[in-house]
């Protein structure tokens, strides 16, 4: 691969969900079969060794994508490629093989992805021995505590128990487990959002120390722009499956260009923008099975005229609005 191609390169992702209700159901009553859009659409490039944020409200379709991203979830239309690899050709599932050891992901309870009956020791040395990394159970034990010690930990800690832990510690072992397959693409799903505001900060600071030292690939998703202005080179905006904005991480958050994104902003606290008029975010997500037409977002946004109501807009420019485009934005 040449140096200008991404690591990473998803394109014109779908995944789409059968929420019907069952058969019997549909006839007795009538029903038509309902689908309901969780990713529509979806298009973005990761470099090797950036981080790369997808961020919005719950159900806006982050965590599908994550999902779709690492081969968990297969999608119902569009492509992923890592390093070269489709994850989505059958052609390619030798090498999409080979390629399992390189991506790992972080959960967002670190607690209910480990088996509360195997000593740490065990839960970081399953990569290792599953992939047949390792021979030998004394290098095995020597590499854990090498892992361990690379995550802050002690070695000695691979006697105990997931529960003998804190939140943040078990985070601690789950990047450790990440690492033990010699991972290069870790896929991050709200890896701290279950974490005091402290410990918070003391992963983020573990990750962006692990990625300078090893040169990993982040695809990081969350719901807090907070962490994601500390550790995204990158960011897309989601709303209802679709990115509405993607930017480097300063442009996004100093000159945001799509509504909702000014509007996530605005949620912040921020001790620099006191006296400065704020826009809330009003309203919910829409219904996903039955979303409004046109721009998904204008029920909610305060710039939306009759187009917005009937037509959607492309992503041009690194945003998805008719706003931006026709200049009433400013």
């Amino acid at each position: 691969m040449s140096a200008n191609t991404p690591y990473v390169q998803v394109s014109d992702l779908r995944r789409s969900f059968d929420v019907s209700k069952p058969w019997l159901d549909r006839v007795i009553e009538r029903l038509p079969r309902q689908s309901l859009k969780a990713v529509d659409g979806v298009s973005f490039a990761i470099a090797r060794g950036e981080t790369f944020a997808l961020v919005g409200e719950s159900g806006s379709g982050k965590s599908t994508v994550a999902r779709m991203v690492v081969g968990l979830l297969p999608p119902s239309g569009g492509e992923v490629s890592i390093d070269g690899i489709s994850m989505v050709d059958p052609r390619q599932e030798a090498a999409r093989r080979r390629l399992r050891a390189r991506i790992q992901m972080v959960f967002q309870d670190p607690y209910a992805s480990m088996n509360p009956r195997w000593r740490v020791a065990a839960i970081v040395a399953e990569p290792i021995r599953a992939f047949g990394l390792i021979e030998g159970e004394a290098a095995i034990r020597a590499r854990v505590g090498e892992l361990l010690g690379l995550v802050g930990l002690h070695a000695d800690d691979g006697r105990k128990y997931p529960h003998e832990f804190s939140g943040g510690q078990r985070q601690r072992i789950a990047i450790a487990r990440a690492l033990a397959s010699q991972a290069e693409f870790l896929v991050a799903d709200e890896p701290t959002s279950a974490l005091d505001v402290s410990v918070q900060a003391q992963i983020l600071n573990l990750m962006r120390d692990l990625q300078d030292r090893l040169g990993l690939t982040y695809l990081f998703i969350s719901h807090n722009l907070a962490v994601v202005r500390h550790m995204a080179s990158r960011v897309g905006v989601m709303y209802l499956g679709r990115l509405v904005e993607i930017g480097g991480g300063r442009e996004i958050f100093v000159n945001p260009r799509h509504p909702y994104t000014r509007m996530l902003l605005d949620a912040v606290p921020d001790l620099g923008r006191i006296g400065r008029a704020r826009i809330p975010v009003s309203g919910e997500i829409p219904n996903p099975i039955d979303p409004p037409p046109g721009c998904t977002f204008n029920p909610r946004c305060p710039l939306a005229n009759e187009r917005c109501r009937r037509e959607v807009p492309r992503l041009l420019d690194g945003v998805a609005c008719h706003a931006a485009e026709e200049g009433r934005d400013r």
